[in-house]
């Protein structure tokens, strides 16, 4: 699977550890394209979007910039922003685990303390609300130019149902 970002762009827009690895850091990558992007897309428009060869270009959605619809000038962040905000609230909620012989591990150092799971919970939250509003800017991009992207009009015909996203998972310990 192509990745739409990488680390040095989500730095762009959010700080990520410089020590953190490339490999590590692509997995967070590739979990927020499948499930975080793709439900807000149709498998059409997805698959052109994420492959080698994609029919249409998607250049400026996918870095932002500037239109005009109406008369009027618009800017947007583009779906590169959108990414890097949910990349980082996967980041922000996991990246502290290591993996282990005994267990996930959380690392802590000497001289540092990490923050509660609620805050991270609060953190997380936060920045997949911003990816959420940064995702609204893209999609009327894409609304508003839709005869460039003839499979958003697939979208609303045949899996626009499964667009809605929806962020809430709860577990109960009984």
């Amino acid at each position: 699977m192509k990745l739409l970002t990488n680390k040095q762009e989500c730095s762009n827009y959010l700080t990520v550890s410089f020590h953190r690895k490339e490999v590590e850091f692509n997995r967070y990558i590739r979990e927020a394209q499948i499930f975080d992007l793709k439900p807000l897309l149709c498998d059409d428009f997805y698959q052109d979007l994420i492959s080698e060869s994609p029919l249409r270009d998607y250049r400026l959605l996918l870095t932002g910039g500037s239109y005009t619809y109406g008369g009027r000038r618009y800017e947007f962040a583009g779906l590169k922003a959108v990414l890097a905000y949910f990349i980082y609230a996967r980041y922000i909620f996991t990246g502290h685990q290591v993996d282990t012989a005994f267990g996930v591990k959380e690392k802590s150092y000497q001289d540092s303390e990490g923050i509660s799971g609620g805050e991270r919970r609060d953190i997380r939250k936060m920045y997949i609300q911003n990816a959420n509003e940064l995702w609204e800017d893209c999609r009327k991009y894409i609304e508003r130019n839709k005869e460039h992207f003839p499979e958003w009009e697939k979208c609303n015909e045949g899996c626009g149902e499964g667009r809605v996203r929806s962020s809430n998972f709860r577990i109960t310990l009984i």
